[in-house]
């Protein structure tokens, strides 16, 4: 008689983040999902799964990387969430909850392929194998566990900040790689103003009667006794910078602009 495993053997079963999910899984399993899984190639920017929609398969990148993009901007890219190396799955969560897919997938280099098992395969192959859900649990988790370091990441950026401790660049790129929508309000000897930011991009700047380019170069030229803070609650109606530039460039030249005028007036 065959011996029954127990979901402790399961859970207890070695797991590792950076393995391909095909050498971790059972042999037997493997060899299913190998057999009965279409394979299809995309070149970079293409994309493989699109965000809010319905999702018919389970997915595993073959060869190549992809990325997991959050929301499309302006000039038609996308914000990277995260990045999948070869070996990774997706596309397992809307299929397990019977949800549109939470992400769109695009591929970051030509030629990169993906095997897909149809979502009535997929499911019939859980029921068959219980085991692959444990280890599907356990990069889900390892998903979660990153979001949640980035939301912390976030929250501490609510606190008041001073640019002698934190130079305002460093807390934009922070804003920028969480993806952040809401507005900064600086302060400085009775002064004050906002920048704010949709998907961790400046798209608008205000200070006294100056808007704009020329807002955001005086907020900046402000020295080490200024405070911002951001609000997540708080965003402008207006638009009045291009989001085309990405958050540090725009800065850049803004910084560079201000010692270009401080130059010309000694």
């Amino acid at each position: 008689m065959a011996k029954q495993i127990g979901i402790g053997e399961w859970i207890s079963a070695s797991y590792d983040q950076g393995i391909p999910f095909l050498q971790q899984i059972p042999r037997e399993c493997a060899d299913f999902f190998l057999l009965n899984a279409q394979i299809a190639e995309f070149d970079a920017g293409e994309i493989i799964l699109n965000g809010d929609s319905s999702n018919d398969y389970f997915c595993v990148l073959q060869s190549g990387r992809a990325q997991i993009c959050g929301s499309q901007m302006p000039d038609g890219s996308y914000n990277a969430i995260a990045f999948l190396e070869t070996g990774a799955c997706f596309g397992e969560m809307s299929i397990i909850c019977n949800e549109p897919t939470s992400n769109t997938i695009m591929a970051l280099e030509d030629g990169s392929t993906v095997l897909l098992l149809a979502r009535d395969i997929f499911i019939r192959f859980l029921d068959d194998n219980p085991s692959v859900m444990v280890y599907l649990y356990k990069v889900t988790a390892d998903r979660l566990r990153a979001k949640n370091k980035a939301f912390d990441e976030f929250e501490q950026l609510s606190l008041l900040a001073s640019a002698k401790v934190l130079p305002f660049i460093d807390f934009a790129q922070t804003l920028e790689k969480s993806r952040v929508t809401g507005t900064v309000i600086f302060e400085f000897h009775g002064m004050r103003g906002f920048i704010a930011f949709k998907d961790g991009r400046i798209c608008c700047a205000k200070c006294g009667k100056l808007a704009g380019p020329d807002a955001l170069e005086e907020m900046l030229s402000w020295g080490d006794d200024t405070l911002f803070k951001l609000n997540t609650h708080v965003m402008p109606e207006t638009v009045n910078i291009n989001q085309m530039s990405d958050t540090t460039s725009l800065i850049l030249d803004a910084l560079r602009n201000i010692d270009e005028k401080q130059s010309a007036r000694q």
